[in-house]
């Protein structure tokens, strides 16, 4: 480590208080380490990067629900949290999640994937039914941290209409052989739906219709076009009147994909070279029509793998999904899916872990043309400072970015150290949304979230209650538990997440006694003062606060 101090190497703690001592290293580096090498570690293994968000996302959920609980009386399940929690981490370690272990591996990780949702589901049941009292009705319950509008099936008893407890009234429409009802959840909320006499209309409606063999989806805010390839020829924002869809959008890529060294490991730069012909024998029918939810379905085939795919779009909303499910049986190739856009962005960006990182859609430089494969979170979006587009996955982790193009990585077909890994059904759903305006003023941080975090339902009735919230839309309440101390004090972790600086104010309806700013140990390290049950907070951009909470 030339330049830096001498310290001595008794273990990582020390190294870091001695270096910190001595005044920190002399050279430092701002900006990615990217790493040239590995990138179809993003992608490889689809079942386990799936299961993955799933088991992140139920545990979540597990820790909020049992901590609202606790507030009733039930006990908190701290040890099966723990033990389910480290089950999920074993499963993140190399060469398990990258997707580049042997067979056996992802035998005995899916049956464990499974066993933590399975456990974590019934424990979250369990919490949710404690928090509700029976009654005739069904409970919507939201875990993430901010109100939002979404779509719910509900009981045969509802088809008449429904109405919240409180008698506010809820769209409804039966689809097929199912009712829905469009309702707004309130933040780390329940609102609880019960049947109503008279059918209300929702005031945004979806309307699907077809010319000749081109469909047209549309609702109050946006207008989509699907050509008979199932690909989407028009993305227009009514807002605007602005066209988004540069070339065919939802188009299939499929690439030769053989690595010279890594079969699982890497995807080299060549693949883009190698393009072979994808979607075939495709057929576009539609699926359902309604005022809440309109579907078409497009079926065909990717060489030798069958697919399924429904095109959706829901009333009040600006994203069109893609729920996919195909049976791959390739090998040696990679297949993206392709969305060409208006929008002319030196820098996409690509959502991580509390924040995003911003990456080159040129590659003009070495160290650009390194970067054709990157990873990404719940999305990737290219946008100028007057509008932008994003897609969106709900377990998707590779994308390309080439120009005004953003390309999902969604599958590839590896024969080493697994022979014919990834050959089995697959399901996922990504999704295609855009804005007028900058990326701050965009909503594209918690659509990801929505489309990721699905509302829990269970019988009975409870008031609506918020029992968290934030201020400002630029900072997520991430996550919601109690104390790893015992102690019952509450943990909220909360981050930026669009690189703008802000103050907010944080609220809770339980009753605070006293709050803390602390570290992710959760040792405390500065009180801070609770007016209403209501604290307020400065944020950098991007950064990280956990804050405790003990209440009265």
């Amino acid at each position: 480590l030339e330049g830096c101090p001498k310290v001595k190497l008794e273990g990582p703690i020390e190294f870091f208080q001695d270096m910190e001592a001595e005044g920190g290293p002399k050279h430092t580096y701002t900006g990615e380490l990217y790493f040239s090498a590995h990138r179809g570690t993003y992608t490889s293994q689809a079942m386990v990067k799936n299961n993955n968000r799933r088991c992140e996302l139920s545990m979540r959920d597990l820790e909020l629900w049992g901590t609202l609980a606790a507030q009733k009386g039930q006990t908190y399940p701290a040890e099966a949290i723990e033990r389910l929690w480290k089950e999920v981490l074993l499963h993140q370690f190399h060469d398990i999640l990258p997707g580049s272990s042997i067979a056996r591996v992802y035998e005995d990780a899916e049956k464990a994937f499974h066993a933590i949702l399975e456990e974590s589901h019934e424990l979250t049941a369990k919490a949710v039914a404690g928090l509700v009292e029976a009654g005739n009705g069904v409970t919507v319950g939201n875990s993430l941290g901010f109100a939002y509008d979404t779509l719910v099936e509900l009981p045969e008893s509802f088809a008449a209409g429904a109405q919240t407890r409180e008698g506010k009234a809820v769209p409804t429409e039966k689809i097929g052989d199912k009712v829905y009802g469009l309702t707004e959840v309130p933040a780390y909320g329940m609102v609880s739906l019960v049947p109503a006499e008279t059918q209300t209309k929702a005031a945004d409606s979806v309307s699907l219709t077809q010319d000749g063999d081109t469909f047209i989806l549309e609702n109050n805010q946006v207008k989509a076009v699907v050509d008979g390839k199932g690909e989407v020829v028009s993305f227009v924002l009514k807002t605007s009147g602005r066209e988004f869809a540069a070339e065919p959008m939802n188009r299939f890529h499929l690439y030769k994909d053989v690595p010279r060294l890594f079969d699982a490991w890497d995807i080299d730069s060549n693949y883009i070279d190698q393009e072979i012909t994808a979607a075939e024998d495709v057929t576009v029918t539609v699926e359902s029509t309604g005022s809440l939810r309109s579907v078409l379905k497009v079926t065909g085939r990717i060489s030798n793998s069958p697919f399924v795919q429904y095109i959706r779009l829901d009333a009040d909303s600006t994203r069109l999904e893609f729920e996919t499910a195909i049976d791959w049986k390739e090998l040696h190739r990679l297949l993206k899916v392709g969305f060409p856009v208006n929008v002319f962005a030196e820098n996409g960006i690509n959502e991580m872990q509390f924040g995003y990182v911003e990456r080159p859609t040129r590659r003009s430089r070495a160290y650009e043309k390194d970067r054709f494969e990157v990873c990404n979170h719940r999305y990737s979006a290219l946008c100028d400072q007057a509008h932008g587009a994003a897609v969106l996955n709900d377990c998707k982790y590779g994308i390309s970015m080439n120009g005004n193009a953003l390309e999902l990585t969604l599958l590839r077909a590896a024969a080493a150290p697994e022979m014919h890994a990834d050959n089995r059904e697959h399901h996922f759903t990504y999704g295609f949304t855009a804005w007028e305006g900058s990326f701050a003023d965009s909503d594209v941080v918690r659509q990801g979230y929505e489309m990721n975090v699905k509302p829990v339902i269970t019988a009975g009735v409870v008031d609506t209650f918020s029992a968290f919230g934030v201020e400002k839309d630029n900072v997520i309440l991430e996550s919601v538990k109690l104390a790893e101390d015992g102690s019952g004090d509450l943990i909220l972790r909360l981050y930026e997440a669009k690189k703008a600086a802000v103050n907010t104010k944080v609220f809770t309806a339980l009753n605070v006694a006293q709050a803390w700013t602390c570290n992710m140990l959760e040792k405390k390290e500065a009180e801070v003062a609770v007016e209403d049950n209501t604290v307020s907070l400065d944020f950098r951009a991007f950064e990280i606060k956990t804050l405790r909470l003990k209440l009265a």
